[in-house]
């Protein structure tokens, strides 16, 4: 059995061609493009050489190697080996995790999700582990033959080149979406028979990335074991064998000798002309007629293809030449090309008619500035073409016979073998060459010529266009990437994808990008392979299981995402350890390690207060795009509103701030599991009472009193000799009682009339709140003095009522004539005088119903300025009126996050996690306006004053911080000063 003829004979068919004739009988793409005309025996050898000349200066793009790679004199001794798998589908899938895509600008035209020939050819190379481009690029064009990417335009195969830009063919997404759109508009039953056959091709994976497959002969091993260098087998497709270096030859050899001079004798405006005309003129003057000459000369050719298009393509299939294909299809695939194709054909014969009067063209502005403002057709057109090619797509891989007759079409010669999809982004490539050719005419045009107006007019209308067409394609290419993710996450849980607001006309498609996501709790499987989505205003995990797409932990708005890098290469394997049997994942160094794929660099995104993410890639710049792409984003966050101010920094970590109240003469008293303090110059810490583990501080300097929260005991002691220093002394503290005990939180405020003392005993089945009043003779400053020793003693309340309550409490606010007790699952309103309970909001309600009834817990109540409240649960948030009915129907806040605490200071809401804090608006509930992020942040304060001051650890201290809102700066509106005229005296 030979060799490798066994490899060989499975081989695709188009593998074998790509690789063994390398195009051999295809044109060349130059020569495609070159239309035969008759060649003038008069051309001198000067004629010649200024041609050759001016065609190297005129066109100045970088050298390439043309499509057959290999030429005479290039093959080496042996063909060069590699250090890969010759399998395709095994190069094509690290080809999609090394390339990296971004926007490429050719002609004036954005193409997204792009990479050039250059970077493919890099990667190639380094995949294949060969320093021989030419061996990548012929790989590379394997992989392109069987439509892994095409170039942009349609035109060339895969060139090493930085001006040569590629896509992808990535059509399952696409598909998928599309054939489910169309089922909308079928019957239930015609619906129900579809959709079963779509699922059914689901299954059989026809829905996957349509990767490459096959053996590339031509850089694998052979395994005949007669095969030696001396001597090679017989097989034709031997790595060994010399037959390669022959063929090549004989077909390279003359080819493309001669090539530029060849093109300028044959469409050049010098070799339509006698010796007389050239002679006589200024070089400045030739190399403009040249340029004006290509101008009309390609104008021409553009609408023969589009005529062509017309002829053979649309009126067939507007005709029923293809069962399956309407009239629908064809405008939403062709457009206006017909409109187009008019426009510009009455251009050429305007061009057509001034050619027609000398040899020499005088001018051309006036015809160009006339025929260019009708150019706006071009708009419509680049604002479906997005769509076009998905909707061409899908029906070629459905209609056999519409890709039979669109085969048919590429044949003929007026089609030059080129397929369908190149014609049709031709609308868009032509506008797009217009400006470089009116640039070149006005470099070569004196200053004082009529065409330098004129021409310059005709640019800025067509540069204008050319914005629009980019501004209109990019617009729906980024709406086409919405419905795709919409519809591939529509089975996600509601709150993660109203997190990303699919829907949002101003949402942004940013890029996408296959990569692995370490996870560490999984043993054998120590990488996840996940696609991350980048938007504009977030960023999502997803991941693929049984051909659906899932969101791999929570949604990760921009604001909330920190991102971390190191270049460092590292090697990630799952390590065995031999006393437990079990793997564990081990993140070495860069050391010596031939093992592809477990060599790398990771990048870390962190999404405060959620989680944190590692993953891997085996290429830098595919890093380093990922960085620059999220941080590009997070530069374009709105501008802060508020700023942090940091007013102290606690040293001893050991025994933290716990909380802090604010006196009205400004004093900040400081509590922590020692004492109590007071912050004197915001530099020290004063003691002013030992007792251990305050929890809260609460006052009613009406009466001069201080209650504390220490160790689940209530005390009560007086603001005066606690600020004088009286309770240093530990006597007057040890004669102090307690005023309650079990105590999980306590209350003060002005309820019914009544200055009251709340202490709350919160288990998790019940509440029981105990109130007090502060002793009526206390309120008088006279009598403070004569009963002193109530302070000292503690005895400052009596006791006034009691209510249960069945369920946990953890907060109690203070409304006119009640209390409202936010519990574990409600809100509950407790009336003073009867003690009645009843829920805060409306029962009648169907959403309240509900939210009674799911895992939503009430954190805090705050009243507004608009005379209602604001009712914060640990998952969302919205306004009630004073009936418990929603006084903001539209506003309706989710957190996203775990608060910790709330605060509120119209008209913003500060939601406090451990990580940051996020501001929001309270009329706008899309987003936060603001992240302040930080570590261990704890609220400390706030008041019904708006008082608000939290602590966060920073290099081994606790910092007291407030956040203070920027104000805009005022508008200066300039009024223009009158004066009056000057008095003369007499």
């Amino acid at each position: 059995m030979t060799s490798n003829s066994n490899t060989l004979s499975d081989t695709p068919k188009s593998v074998q061609t790509n690789i063994n004739n390398t195009y051999n009988n295809e044109q060349s793409p130059i020569e495609d493009n070159i239309r035969s005309e008759p060649i003038s025996k008069s051309s001198t050898e000067k004629t010649a050489k200024s041609v050759r000349s001016l065609t190297e200066e005129s066109i100045k793009e970088e050298k390439f190697e043309d499509d057959f790679v290999y030429h005479s004199g290039d093959i080496r001794e042996k063909f060069p080996l590699v250090y890969h798998s010759a399998n395709m589908s095994e190069i094509s899938a690290n080809f999609r995790k090394r390339i990296k895509l971004v926007k490429h600008v050719k002609d004036s035209i954005e193409y997204l999700q792009s990479f050039s020939g250059y970077d493919a050819v890099s990667a190639l190379a380094d995949i294949l582990g060969t320093e021989d481009r030419k061996v990548a690029q012929t790989t590379g064009q394997a992989l392109e033959e069987q439509g892994m990417f095409h170039d942009v335009t349609y035109l060339h195969k895969l060139l090493d080149s930085h001006y040569h830009y590629y896509q992808f063919e990535d059509l399952a997404k696409p598909i998928a979406i599309l054939e489910r759109k169309e089922t909308e508009r079928l019957s239930p039953n015609d619906r129900k028979s579809l959709m079963r056959k779509l699922t059914e091709r689901k299954g059989n994976k026809e829905f996957e990335e349509n990767d490459p497959c096959g053996v590339l002969v031509n850089i694998a091993q052979c395994y005949s074991p007669t095969c030696t260098d001396d001597s090679p087998c017989y097989s034709y497709s031997c790595p060994r064998r010399k037959i390669m270096e022959t063929i090549t030859a004989k077909e390279t050899a003359g080819r493309f000798a001669n090539m530029a001079m060849t093109i300028g004798l044959q469409t050049t405006w010098s070799s339509s002309l006698g010796k007389s005309y050239v002679s006589k003129m200024s070089r400045d003057a030739i190399k403009r007629q040249e340029i004006m000459y290509e101008f009309i000369r390609t104008e021409k050719e553009y609408v023969s293809d589009l005529q062509s298009v017309i002829k053979y393509m649309i009126n067939p299939l507007r005709h029923g030449k293809v069962p399956g294909v309407d009239d629908l299809f064809v405008d939403n695939v062709f457009g206006n090309i017909e409109e187009i194709s008019q426009v510009n054909n009455d251009f050429y014969e305007g061009l057509r008619k001034i050619q027609k009067r000398k040899p020499v063209l005088e001018s051309m502005g006036d015809v160009v500035k006339e025929h260019v403002v009708n150019f706006r057709c071009y708009i419509k057109y680049g604002e479906s073409q997005p769509s076009a090619k998905q909707i061409l797509q899908v029906q070629k891989n459905k209609n056999p016979q519409l890709t039979a007759f669109l085969k048919e079409c590429q044949n003929m010669p007026q089609f030059r073998r080129l397929p369908i999809e190149s014609f049709l982004a031709r609308p868009t490539t032509r506008l797009g060459r217009y400006p470089i050719l009116i640039r070149d005419i006005l470099k070569n045009t004196s200053k004082n010529h009529r065409d330098q107006i004129l021409l310059k007019e005709a640019n800025n209308t067509i540069e204008n266009i050319l914005k629009e067409v980019n501004q209109v394609a990019g617009k729906e290419a980024n709406r086409l990437k919405m419905d795709q993710w919409s519809e591939l996450l529509r089975f996600e849980k509601k709150n993660d994808i109203s997190a990303i607001h699919f829907d949002d006309p101003k949402r942004e498609y940013i890029r996408e990008g296959k990569l692995s996501l370490i996870v560490h709790n999984i043993v054998n499987e120590p990488y996840l392979e996940v696609t991350l989505l980048l938007l504009d205003n977030v960023a999502v995990i997803t991941y693929e299981r049984n051909n659906n797409y899932h969101i791999y932990g929570k949604p990760i708005p921009i604001s909330l995402l920190t991102i971390s890098h190191s270049e460092e290469k590292r090697s990630i394997k799952p390590h065995s350890d031999s006393h437990s049997g079990s793997k564990k994942l081990v993140v070495n160094n860069h050391g010596k390690n031939n093992d592809y794929g477990s060599m790398g660099y990771i990048f870390t995104l962190k999404h405060l207060g959620v989680a944190t993410y590692n993953f891997f890639t085996p290429i830098l710049s595919e890093q380093k795009a990922w960085v620059e792409a999220i941080q590009k984003q997070q530069e374009l966050l709105p501008k802060p509103i508020a700023k942090e101010i940091i007013f102290f920094s606690h040293k001893k970590l050991d025994s933290p701030v716990q909380t802090i109240h604010r006196l009205r003469n400004g004093a900040l008293l400081l509590a922590n599991d020692i004492g109590l303090y007071v912050l004197i110059n915001n530099t020290m810490m004063k003691p002013l009472l030992q007792l251990s583990k305050i929890t809260q501080v609460e006052t009613m300097e009406q009466f001069d009193i201080i209650f504390i929260l220490a160790n689940r005991e209530t005390y009560a002691f007086s603001i005066n000799l606690l600020l004088k220093g009286v309770y240093t002394n530990p006597n007057y503290v040890k004669h102090n009682k307690k005023i309650s005990s079990n105590v999980s939180f306590i209350a003060t405020g002005f309820c019914d009339d009544k200055f009251l003392l709340c202490c709350a005993k919160a288990s998790t089945n019940k509440t029981v709140v105990k109130m007090f009043e502060p002793k009526k003779l206390l309120l008088n400053p006279n009598y403070r003095k004569t009963y002193q020793k109530l302070y000292l003693t503690g005895d400052v309340v009596t006791s006034f009522k009691q209510f249960y309550i069945p369920s946990e409490g953890v907060n109690i606010r203070f409304l006119r004539r009640s209390l409202c007790v936010a519990c574990i699952k409600s809100f509950e309103v407790v009336s003073i005088k009867n003690l009645t309970t009843q829920s805060l909001l409306n029962p009648n309600d169907v959403v309240f119903k509900n939210l009674l009834k799911s895992e939503y817990s009430p954190m805090n109540m705050f009243k507004t300025q608009q005379n209602d409240f604001l009712l914060c649960y640990n998952k969302i948030g919205f306004f009630i009126d004073k009936n418990g009915n929603r006084s903001r129907p539209n506003i309706f806040f989710k957190w996203n996050t775990t608060p910790k605490g709330f605060a509120y200071r119209s008209p913003h809401i500060y939601v406090i996690n451990s990580e940051y804090i996020a501001i929001w608006s309270e009329f706008d509930t899309k987003e936060p306006k603001q992240i302040i992020a930080g570590n261990s942040i704890r609220l400390l304060l706030h008041d019904d004053s708006q008082n608000l001051i939290y602590s966060r650890n920073e290099d081994g201290k606790q910092r007291l911080a407030t956040i203070e809102i920027i104000k805009p700066p005022p508008v200066i509106i300039q009024a223009q000063m009158q004066f009056s005229p000057p008095q003369i005296k007499n």
